[in-house]
């Protein structure tokens, strides 16, 4: 994919509680797809994106940019716990300067607020078409992730949210009833296409062990 103003928007919310599907629908996005793929996972021991991908773990800006340059096109940032907001920064510095990438961001709400987020990660998630870039975003609490990455969004998914105000928030996203969103079964999922203003619902298919 070239870079461009004629590309679409493809912006993906993925959000609720631990437990409910999160992780499955993003794996199972990320499986299907042939481009490049770039994660940032801060719970990577558990997450295993690495694994799912066949991808290279990193653990600095430096790392991230020498593999970009040996070629590397599935690459997962572990961020370490000293100042991960100033690395999310410079990890979407570089993701911003890429053609073509998914990109998928976990844990938003470790990283942006309501009324703040890093500038490079704004420019990800209101002018990523213009690389031409796929942006994946995740959270467990979206009362407390930067709001105009849910303005940007082209789909949402939402499962089932432990607290009233994320279910609020959510609900003003996808223009429904608060209360749909905190009844959802675990698995079940609100699956809104912004550009046809629908609201779908569905279940994940959980693999059996």
């Amino acid at each position: 994919m070239t870079a461009g103003t004629s590309n679409q928007a493809h912006i993906i919310a993925v959000v609720g509680a631990s437990g409910n599907g999160k992780g499955l629908y993003v794996k199972a996005w990320l499986k299907k797809t042939r481009a490049p793929i770039l994660v940032w996972s801060p719970l990577e021991a558990t997450d295993g994106y690495a694994a799912v991908i066949g991808g290279v773990i990193v653990s600095s800006v430096a790392e991230l940019v020498a593999a970009i340059k040996a070629k590397k096109k599935r690459i997962v940032y572990v961020p370490n716990h000293t100042d991960v907001k100033t690395q999310f920064d410079r990890f979407c510095r570089v993701a911003w300067e890429l053609t073509g990438w998914v990109v998928v961001v976990e844990e938003l709400s470790r990283v942006t607020t309501p009324t703040w987020a890093p500038p490079a990660w704004k420019n990800l998630s209101t002018a990523g078409r213009h690389r031409g870039l796929t942006i994946i975003g995740t959270c467990q609490r979206p009362a407390q992730v930067d709001k105009d990455f849910f303005g940007n969004c082209s789909e949402i998914r939402c499962y089932a949210v432990g607290y009233v105000n994320d279910a609020k928030v959510m609900a003003n996203t996808m223009f429904c009833d608060h209360r749909e969103i905190l009844k959802l079964p675990q698995f079940h999922y609100l699956h809104r296409d912004v550009r046809a203003k629908v609201n779908t619902p569905g279940v994940v298919s959980v693999p059996k062990n």
